[in-house]
Order: C-alpha cells, then sequence, then structure tokens
C-alpha cells in the first residue's frame, strides 16, 4: 500500500531543495535570511573583536585609574617627609615608578625645586628642561616650569636662554608679568636700560598683576 504522508519532513525538504536553518525560523524576508547565512560568522567575528576591544579598553581606565591613585598616594606621603634628604629620596621613587603620570610629573617638578634651594643650579636646569620636554604646551604646568628654567638660567649667568623663555612668558595669559620682570632684569644687565625701563614700566601699568610684581617694577624704575 503506497504511503499517503505526502507531507513528511523528509519530502518537504527534498522539494525545497535545501535543509531548514535558524535564519528560517525567524521568517526573515528571503535576500535578509541569505545575507545572514552567508555573513553571520563575519558578523559573529567583528562582535567578539568589538567586545574585546570595549572589555580591554575598559581595563586599562581601570588600571590607569588605580595607578593614578597609588601615585598620588605615595607623592602625598612624600611630601609629608620633613627631612629634606628623605623627601627627595621618595620623590625620586615616585617619579621613577609613575614617570607619566601626574604625581610622577609633580614629583619631578618638586626634586628640581629642592635642587634649587638648596643650591644645585646645574642640576635644577636639567630637571626643569628634562620637564618642558615632557609637559604638553597645554598643561597650566608648563609656564610655572618654564619660569623656574628661565630664573635658574638667569642665576647661572646663561642670558640668551633665558631671555628667549621671558619673551615667550610675556606673551603667556597670566605670566605676562613674570616675563617683562625677568625680560627687564636681563636687559639691565647688558646695559640698555631703555629697554629695561620699559619693561619695568609695563608691569607697573598692569591692572590684574600681583602687588609684589609691581612693587618689584616701580622700585627698578627709581
Amino acid at each position: 500500500m503506497a504511503d499517503k504522508k505526502i507531507f513528511k519532513p523528509d519530502n518537504i525538504m527534498a522539494s525545497s531543495g535545501r535543509e531548514g536553518s535558524f535564519f528560517d525560523d525567524l521568517n526573515l524576508p528571503p535576500a535578509a535570511a541569505d545575507f545572514l547565512q552567508t555573513w553571520y560568522r563575519h558578523l559573529l567575528a567583528a562582535i567578539a573583536i568589538l567586545v574585546v576591544v570595549i572589555l580591554g579598553w575598559t581595563f586599562t581606565k581601570q588600571f590607569t585609574a588605580a595607578r593614578a591613585d597609588r601615585a598620588s598616594e605615595q607623592l602625598t606621603m612624600a611630601m609629608q617627609i620633613e627631612n629634606q634628604a628623605a623627601r627627595a629620596a621618595a620623590l625620586e621613587e615616585v617619579a621613577s615608578s609613575y614617570r607619566r603620570t601626574g604625581a610622577g610629573i609633580w614629583s619631578r617638578i618638586e626634586i628640581a625645586h629642592l635642587a634649587r634651594e638648596a643650591g644645585e643650579l646645574e642640576q635644577a636646569a636639567q630637571t626643569y628642561e628634562e620637564l618642558l620636554g615632557i609637559i604638553p604646551r597645554q598643561d597650566p604646568r608648563q609656564p610655572m616650569v618654564k619660569l623656574n628654567l628661565a630664573q635658574v638660567l638667569s642665576e647661572l649667568g646663561r642670558d640668551e636662554r633665558a631671555a628667549a623663555l621671558y619673551r615667550e612668558l610675556e606673551n603667556t595669559p597670566g605670566f605676562e608679568a613674570w616675563g617683562l620682570l625677568g625680560s627687564g632684569e636681563i636687559l639691565a644687565r647688558r646695559g640698555e636700560e631703555a629697554a629695561a625701563a620699559e619693561k619695568y614700566r609695563q608691569v607697573a601699568g598692569m591692572e590684574n598683576v600681583a602687588v609684589l610684581l609691581r612693587e618689584q617694577a616701580e622700585l627698578r624704575l627709581r
């Protein structure tokens, strides 16, 4: 007797010319189903790569934040050390261990300050120079380091380099008075009294300038 089960699954698959798939069960348009059937492995690989990138970025961000926190804690402890030699050693440790972090840069700035206070002007100048090569121009610490370097170089008698730095500070917001005053001092040492006096007058005429800077400029004009 003939088998009357016309709609057996095997018959349906044979008549369709292909086996059913997950995408067929989604009732997608044929074009979409064919596209997914062809490219789904590539799409899964792309999704996997995206997940790995996101996880890697998250891990890196967390690691960087934790590292910065540790650096800040060590910097705080180092700054609380009263003995100057011990403080310098602790700052060196922070600077070497966390070189590119904010705390690492501040440690090197403090190291340069300590060298300057100790009269080690060459060491201070070298450290300030190195910092200028590390700190970005838009960083607010950059002009502060530049000013300290200019002052140290001026003390060392390296007026040409110091004068160039002071001229840059003359056009740096918040440091104009320092730049003008420093330029005036170098000009005065060179015997260019008229040019120096003009720098001092500019400082004395500034409205938003520290009283101490204005007083120094007025004193040099007498």
